[in-house]
Order: C-alpha cells, then structure tokens, then sequence
C-alpha cells in the first residue's frame, strides 16, 4: 500500500550569531486517514507547520538558543598544556579518596555507684527454756 503511516519531523533553530538548536518528535497518523506519499509530499508544510505549533517548539527552540549565549565557552586560542599525573601523590585529608574520620565523642562519664546500704542484722533473742 503506498501510504504514510507515521513521520519524524525534526527542526533546527539559528540566530544570527551562529547560535542553534534541535528538536524533534512522531507524528503518527489516525487510523484511516492515511495520505499516500503524493498526498503526503504535497501537504507536509502545512503538516510540519501545526505539528510544532501544537508542539510549542519556536518558543523552546527560541529559549534553548537564549540558554546556550548565557553558557560558558572555552577560550578560542587556548591550548591544553601536557600534563603528567603523579601517581605518588596522597590524597588530601577530608578529599572523596580519604574523608576525614567522624568525630568519635567522648564516652559519657560512668555514674558513681549507689552506696550499699548497711546490713542491719536484728538480734536474736533466746529464750531460755527450763527444763521443768
């Protein structure tokens, strides 16, 4: 059958300072509504035109190309410089490789322990008993 069953749609946008970013995404054809490719070749600007209209996709093109003037860039003329790692070198107190230890508190101090009380005995008294 010679017909259109899904399409990626894909845009970039550029400013005038060279500036530029990507979106894209699926539209899928309804079930029955499928153009053939000749329907489909003669109406895809207007496709392509609503589905990023739907999509909101200027404003988030425009607001990625804005966020990418504001980030940082690498100088133009820079050159890396060799470097040679020591692989001697320890690593630092409190660094990722050997954090600092937690600090151990001191143990609490022990309570003194209750004093005994005395041992009182009771006296015993005997009664004499008579031989009677």
């Amino acid at each position: 059958m010679d017909c259109v069953c899904n399409v990626v749609i894909g845009l970039v946008g550029e400013d005038d300072q060279g500036n530029s970013a990507y979106i894209d995404g699926v539209y899928s054809y309804p079930e029955g509504g499928m153009p053939t490719m000749a329907e489909f070749t003669e109406g895809v600007n207007a496709l392509v035109s609503q589905f990023a209209a739907d999509s909101g996709w200027v404003a988030s093109l425009d607001s990625q190309i804005e966020s990418r003037k504001v980030q940082p860039r690498g100088a133009e003329d820079f050159v890396a410089p060799e470097i040679t790692v020591d692989t001697t070198v320890e690593a630092a107190e409190g660094s990722p490789a050997n954090p600092t230890p937690p600090p151990v508190e001191p143990p609490a101090p022990e309570e003194p322990p209750a004093p005994e009380e005395p041992v009182v005995e009771e006296a015993v008294e005997e009664e004499e008993s008579s031989g009677e």
